[in-house]
């Protein structure tokens, strides 16, 4: 039996778990943030879409955590420890009839738009860059049209099921958190072997990433039979993510050395690398991209120091 110091969160968890292996995942591997990047009509497009998503970032706690405060402040007995329903509980509380159907319908609007990135973005990966790409190729586009509604109506399906699973956990954000740490985790090992390095391989990728499910889901098997003990089920989350990447970057990295490469020809504009001759043609925006960057990343920094 492994019995560390039950704490609520501890600082490595958080700061590995959630601050580099989740929060980078999140926005480097999430198809959606992805698929709004390859939208972009050009390179410096790209690289400044997730630059000013993160602007917006920044201020999203201040929308979520004032409310929900207020909301325990409040109604803590209301809430009967489901801080998800902090907001319906303020909306019933103080809006009056009128105003209280503007507000749910605000809510919906908002579900409803994440739900409609989430289900696009994933439809185009699987009918274009997986289904045509690899199971199916060279048939007509009224087959793939077809392809792509059916994809739709099962990820219609598949959203409703998981609301009612996430009934059976103690809020929202445990359930999200764990599917990142199987699936975001080890997929940002991979982002960052095949963006920084050429001798990362494709079925390096695949074992990898399926090491990296496995592990974090054996993780989170031994931590419900109480072989592992946290001090949360959010704690246990960020050390599954910390499980997920360790193992996918590993077993990434063995069978790379046993498998083939693509040519460096095959891996151009896909792998960074120094090429002087692009670095002078971007040299001006690149600079202000960077700045952004730092300036973006010292401002997470101070946030976070100050409301830890």
């Amino acid at each position: 039996m492994i019995s560390p110091e039950l704490t609520m969160m501890d600082g490595f968890g958080i700061v590995i778990g959630l601050g580099f292996v989740l929060s980078c995942g999140y926005w480097c591997a999430d198809f959606l943030l992805v698929q709004l990047a390859l939208a972009a009509k050009d390179m410096q497009s790209s690289v400044e879409t997730p630059l000013v998503g993160a602007v917006a970032k920044l201020f999203f706690p201040a929308l979520v955590v004032p409310p929900g405060l207020g909301a325990v402040a409040l109604h803590m007995h209301g809430l009967a420890t489901r801080y998800d329903l902090a907001l319906p509980t303020l909306l019933g509380r103080y809006y009056s009839h009128g105003l209280l159907g503007l507000g749910i319908t605000a809510m919906l609007a908002s579900f409803m738009s994440g739900m409609a990135g989430n289900i696009t973005a994933f439809n185009t990966v699987w009918t274009y860059d997986i289904y045509q790409a690899y199971l199916v190729p060279d048939h007509s586009d009224r087959h793939y049209l077809m392809v792509g509604r059916v994809t739709t109506l099962v990820e219609t399906v598949l959203s409703i099921a998981t609301a009612y699973i996430a009934l059976s956990f103690n809020n929202l954000m445990d359930l999200v958190q764990l599917l990142f740490s199987f699936f975001n985790a080890p997929l940002f090992a991979i982002f960052l072997l095949g963006m920084f390095t050429e001798w990362a391989t494709p079925w390096g990728g695949f074992w990898g990433l399926l090491a990296g499910v496995l592990a974090s889901l054996g993780h989170y098997l031994a931590y419900h039979s109480r072989l592992l003990r946290y001090g949360s089920e959010m704690s246990a989350n960020f050390y599954g993510a910390i499980f997920a990447w360790g193992v996918c970057m590993v077993v990434t990295t063995v069978v790379s050395i046993f498998t083939h490469r693509k040519a460096p020809e095959e891996l151009a504009e896909l792998v960074h690398r120094r090429e002087p001759g692009r670095a002078r043609e971007h040299k001006a925006w690149m600079r202000w991209a960077w700045v952004f960057a730092g300036g973006i990343a010292a401002v997470c920094i101070v946030l976070n120091y100050l409301f830890f």
